[in-house]
């Protein structure tokens, strides 16, 4: 299997064991004014980017703009663990062939104005980049669940290379 989907999914699976550990209404649960969203919401936000990458007609024109704000999912972790694996399905059914392919990437890039910026990229690195971003997000992820009285791995939601720099520490 491909490194970056081995990776990706490694990233899925352990959102997928998070969520799972989590009551319906810690997933649901605004902890204001530290937080202004939902683990549920960040979940679905994950999920954006991987469906423009899934929904992007052919991989030539991915859009990180579409969201899908007031899904059930963001609301029933069962939706979004559903979504999780349909994920790491097309993760695993993906050409690899596909990585090097050129894509063309659109995303807006100012909170002031609507500005939309276009790049060249490659399909292989765009999943590296959703995946990354899953961690980040999680990250966050883990930092709600913590605030609301959850017990938490110290692994969740660490970056690729922090996890090699605590391991060469041991």
């Amino acid at each position: 299997m491909n490194k970056v989907i081995k990776g990706s999914i490694e990233s899925l699976e352990q959102v997928i064991d998070f969520i799972q550990g989590l009551s319906d209404e810690s997933y649901t649960q605004i902890p204001e004014p530290m937080f202004n969203s939902s683990i549920g919401e960040h979940l679905r936000h994950i999920l954006d980017l991987y469906m423009a990458l899934i929904t992007a007609n052919d991989l030539q024109n991915i859009n990180y703009d579409v969201r899908r704000r007031g899904l059930a999912l963001e609301t029933d972790k069962e939706e979004g663990i559903k979504e999780l694996y349909i994920v790491c399905d097309w993760l695993k059914s993906l050409d690899i062939t596909l990585f090097d392919m050129n894509t063309n990437i659109s995303t807006e890039v100012s909170v002031s104005d609507k500005v939309t910026a276009s790049f060249s990229s490659t399909v292989g690195r765009e999943i590296c980049f959703v995946s990354l971003h899953l961690t980040h997000h999680l990250a966050l992820m883990a930092v709600i669940a913590k605030f609301l009285g959850h017990s938490v791995s110290q692994n969740l939601g660490v970056a690729p290379t922090t996890a090699t720099f605590l391991r060469s520490q041991k």
